[in-house]
């Protein structure tokens, strides 16, 4: 994994270098790309149309000269995309182009443009070499990082899809400048999910600075996006199939996942659905008797500032019908991460309906009390 500013401008060396020793890297290569290494081969660019008029160009450029034959496919925005009509639509663009085993594929976006064009990729030929550039928050501390791969169905999120580990992945912060304070609420939820996790600094890192963040009057620190990657790593190389210690990374999303689906993906951004998650997680924990009502507190106030600012109003039943098709459900149970402290966290399978009410409850009183 590369992480450092610029590096969106310096994609195609980095792709010629990519025999580097794996892990975090500056990018800083041990030599120059030369232009003429590989002049006929192609490589595939994937975006959706906002991230293309922004960075398409710059991309485009730095794979050119660094010797690769571009293509791209530009897909609409949102999470609408992740279906099985633009996986199919991409394999036959690819067919068509003759594309090989060898042909690197790049997803240049946020979290869904990666999820679907790495689900193509893996299927395209049993595998491409498929690269990460995300764009978002949401794609460099968390969506990209990991190998899940995958597509929606009309029952629910990323019920369709496979591990597939990324040949690598290329994170500028830079890029984050672009970001509208919708999408920078979005991304930061995840960064707070790390912080209640794994990591008290982080944590108050985030009470301390989290709403300059939002608004772009700070920029959000290299070594904040690096420590959340680092998590990541770290949980995913003990666990990559998600069938332990990697579910902890789901704290927020249980409840998150089932407001999207109830607001068909169009209400509510990934991170808003995973703020109200989280609270709801938070709440259960407190009135458990295992979480202090002061660190909830303290999380329900950051919480505030990235939730949504509309929300249509819902009853219980409405989120909760949709927790019965979650794919971590075990046995006709979902899986719960409820915290413990900052910074821990247990995996709970004992959540009762009540609960569940009395946390959807709670939550609808919060967003419009």
């Amino acid at each position: 994994m590369y992480l450092a500013n610029g590096l969106i401008d310096r994609l195609g060396e980095i792709i010629l270098q990519s025999e580097a020793v794996p892990g975090i890297s500056s990018g800083k290569s041990k030599s120059k790309a030369k232009s003429s290494a590989r002049p006929t081969n192609p490589i595939e660019v994937v975006t959706d149309r906002n991230v293309a008029g922004l960075l398409a160009q710059r991309v485009i450029d730095s794979l050119a000269n660094a010797g690769w034959s571009v293509n791209i496919s530009v897909t609409p925005a949102g999470e609408n995309i992740k279906t099985s009509a633009t996986v199919a639509k991409l394999h036959n663009h690819w067919f068509e182009l003759g594309y090989d085993r060898n042909t690197p594929v790049i997803a240049l976006g946020g979290g869904t443009v990666g999820d679907v064009t790495g689900f193509a990729a893996a299927t395209f030929l049993r595998g491409l070499p498929f690269w990460q550039a995300p764009t978002s928050i949401v794609g460099q501390v968390d969506a990209a990082i990991g190998g899940k791969v995958g597509i929606n169905h009309t029952r629910g999120k990323n019920l369709i899809g496979c591990f597939y580990q990324p040949a690598g992945i290329v994170i500028d912060p830079s890029v984050l400048d672009t970001l509208p304070i919708c999408e920078r609420c979005s991304g930061l939820a995840e960064v707070v999910k790390y912080g209640v996790i794994a990591d008290r600094t982080l944590f108050r890192a985030c009470e301390r600075h989290l709403e300059s963040w939002i608004s772009g009057d700070e920029a959000i620190p290299d070594s904040v996006i690096e420590c959340c990657a680092r998590i990541k790593l770290r949980i995913v190389a003990a666990d990559e199939t998600d069938h332990g210690l990697r579910r902890l990374l789901n704290f927020g999303h249980t409840l998150g996942h089932a407001f999207e689906r109830w607001g068909n993906y169009r209400a509510l951004r990934h991170g808003e659905a995973v703020a109200l998650g989280m609270v709801g997680a938070g709440w259960m924990a407190m009135k458990r008797g295992q979480w202090s009502g002061r660190d909830f507190a303290r999380l329900a106030a950051m919480c505030t500032l990235l939730r949504p600012r509309r929300l249509a109003s819902f009853k219980a039943f409405d989120i909760a019908r949709h927790l019965t098709v979650d794919k971590k459900r075990v046995r006709g149970r979902n899986i719960w991460i409820l915290p413990r402290g900052i910074g821990r966290v247990d995996i709970r399978g004992d959540v009762t309906e009540k609960e569940i009410r009395g946390a959807l409850t709670y939550i609808a009183d919060w967003m419009h009390g």
